[in-house]
């Protein structure tokens, strides 16, 4: 008698199987899932693997939870995964839509690169939705229309900004590219700290 109670994948001990997994994917020991091969994650219906860093292939760029990990399309990376933490990734609408919840960052948000991981000059504005409560990521370069565009902190007496500049000291305004500060010569941008400042 084939043996196939709990299981989804692998053999059912009469020679045949109980289920295959998609392509790019591994039926675990137990039998009872497929997982994912390393390099690749599920899509949104969890009934396929996409390689990361590849095209989209419907993957949006609001993304969806994979367990504890947000995946989602970036304009230049491909498709992209963060680790959200346990329970932290969170959907929100019957499509699938979902993303990292938002934990420590506000709506000013902060700057990374498309995964997530901090760099020194990082290309990626992540802000918190405040509405559902995750986090929504903005490609500088793709909103921009500047290929120098980074993600930076703009401080003033006033207190400071983070948002998508199209290149050092040149901010988007208006549809195109404009110096940062009313006194061009004024403008610093401080790699080390990833701010910019106008003579503060």
């Amino acid at each position: 008698m084939p043996q196939c109670q709990g299981k989804v994948c692998g053999p059912d001990g009469c020679g045949g199987t109980c289920g295959t997994c998609p392509s790019n994917s591994t039926c675990s020991a137990a039998a009872d899932t497929c997982g994912c091969n390393p390099g690749y994650v599920p899509d949104v219906a969890a009934e396929s693997c996409i390689r990361l860093g590849g095209p989209c292939q419907g993957v949006s760029e609001y993304g969806h939870c994979a367990g504890d990990t947000w995946v989602r399309c970036d304009a230049q990376a491909g498709v992209v995964a963060l680790p959200c933490g346990a329970g932290q990734c969170k959907t929100v609408d019957a499509q699938g839509t979902g993303a990292c919840r938002c934990g420590s960052i506000d709506a000013d948000g902060v700057c990374a690169a498309a995964d997530g991981t901090s760099t020194t000059k990082p290309g990626t504005h992540f802000t918190c939705a405040t509405s559902l409560g995750i986090l929504m990521a903005e490609n500088c370069a793709a909103s921009t229309g500047s290929s120098t565009a980074l993600c930076s902190t703009f401080v003033t007496s006033a207190g400071h900004v983070t948002a998508c500049f199209c290149g050092t000291c040149s901010m988007p305004a208006g549809g195109q590219c404009r110096s940062l500060c009313s006194n061009p010569n004024a403008c610093q941008y401080y790699p080390s700290g990833n701010v910019h400042t106008c003579g503060f």
